[in-house]
């Protein structure tokens, strides 16, 4: 029995792990998808999960599949880089044409076995969609028909669409809405789950639920259900503040201080002067708050909270540069360890690391880094600055180092957080 016990924890923390990561993942992607749509940026596929495809429709010139590894997913966007730059001169290629001369599928030869062969001469893939290649009746110049399949393996292919189609050939500002999509979507998503959570355990509201006996607050006529409003000319919005506006006021210069509050009762409202008591060094006034579960207010605290934990990520992102304080960095590994840990105090608080991996997901990918969407737009800042874009082929590769060195930093956290389990 022990052992069947184990053995469900764990399919419920493999669940857990998969639809945690699956979901933040997918809709980051959904993000960048959504608005490429809308910006008329022709999206050949978009999936969720890798690998293998268990099943695929197509709508819309977009390819939507399953695949057989259920974490993540990722949307293939048109011209995202220069659509020339699959065909360096020199490189052989083989190539379909119809009736009219037109280019209709491009490939490695090993790829299209029956079509002709030349080599690249020239490629322009952006302006004119036109390819020079050197035949054996010598060197010719193709237009390449749009939406003709450019096969990057035998079994998968994209489409070479005209510029109008490609990211590359949308203003400024498209191009970073584009990109800033992705993150926004994960912040508006963590801003959803701390919502939920909060609607399903309540959140505090300036609402007295309980007057303790003999107490500053019984003795001047405090009631449950009053609503406080000010305290010492201050509007008080939360419990929080209500709290902090307590401790402030009615302590100070070490003594003891009457405090001037406003309640209200029933519509109208009422002045009283309160002299909080000391309780283990803090001036309290004897009351607690009444829980609130309406998702109105629970939707309000749940993005308040997304502010305040955007703060303190963006310190946590500055100490860790400045401090160089990476070992408090983890990564899916140890992010996986948090999931399951998780799961065995329940649903809500596995709803709770959700939302936590969704801000985190969100900001890091903000990042002025290489590769990251935050890179991307770093790059689009120096272009409205300079009045032109940075060569395109030199931020490829400036995007390709960084993913490098990105997947080489993920691999030393991962491979630090598995010695931490064992």
């Amino acid at each position: 029995m022990p052992i069947l016990l184990h053995l469900e924890f764990y399919l419920k923390a493999a669940i857990a792990i998969i639809l945690v990561f699956g979901v933040c993942i997918t809709l980051h992607e959904l993000g960048h998808f959504y608005v490429a749509k809308r910006s008329g940026v022709a999206v050949p596929v978009f999936a969720i999960g890798f690998g293998p495809k268990l099943f695929k429709f197509r709508r819309g010139g977009t390819e939507y599949s399953l695949r057989l590894l259920p974490i993540g997913g990722f949307v293939q966007m048109a011209g995202e880089a220069p659509q020339e730059t699959w065909f360096p001169v020199g490189q052989p290629i083989a190539y379909e044409l119809n009736d009219d001369e037109e280019i209709v599928k491009l490939g490695d030869p090993k790829d299209l076995p029956r079509a002709l062969v030349g080599t690249v001469r020239r490629a322009d893939l952006t302006e004119k969609l036109e390819m020079t290649i050197q035949t054996s009746d010598g060197i010719r110049t193709f237009r390449v028909r749009p939406h003709a399949n450019l096969m990057l393996n035998a079994r998968m292919s994209m489409p070479i669409v005209e510029k109008h189609e490609q990211v590359v050939g949308k203003p400024l500002w498209q191009r970073a809405a584009i990109i800033l999509a992705g993150p926004v979507m994960n912040l508006l998503l963590a801003g959803f789950l701390f919502a939920a959570v909060n609607t399903y355990t309540g959140v505090p509201t300036t609402t007295i639920g309980k007057v303790e006996p003999n107490t500053p607050a019984y003795r001047v006529g405090l009631q449950v259900g009053d609503r406080i409003v000010e305290v010492d000319n201050h509007p008080v919005h939360s419990w929080n503040q209500l709290v902090s506006l307590v401790v402030a006021s009615g302590y100070q210069q070490h003594q003891v201080k009457p405090i001037h509050i406003v309640t209200e009762r029933n519509g109208s409202q009422q002045d009283l002067v309160i002299t909080p008591e000391l309780v283990k060094g803090t001036p309290v006034i004897g009351i607690e708050t009444a829980i609130s579960h309406n998702p109105v207010r629970t939707l309000f605290s749940g993005f308040a909270a997304l502010g305040q934990d955007i703060v303190l990520t963006v310190h946590g992102y500055v100490s860790l540069f400045v401090h160089h304080q990476f070992q408090s960095l983890s990564g899916p590994v140890g992010i996986a360890d948090v999931i399951t840990q998780q799961v065995r105090f329940g649903f809500w608080n596995v709803v709770a690391v959700a939302g936590a991996l969704s801000l985190g997901l969100g900001l890091f990918n903000l990042l002025p880094i290489p590769a990251l969407d935050g890179g991307r737009l770093l790059f689009m800042i120096i272009e409205l600055i300079r009045g032109r874009r940075v060569d395109p082929e030199k931020e490829t590769l400036v995007h390709f180092v960084g993913f490098a060195l990105v997947m080489l930093f993920a691999v030393v956290i991962t491979y630090r957080d598995v010695t931490k389990l064992f």
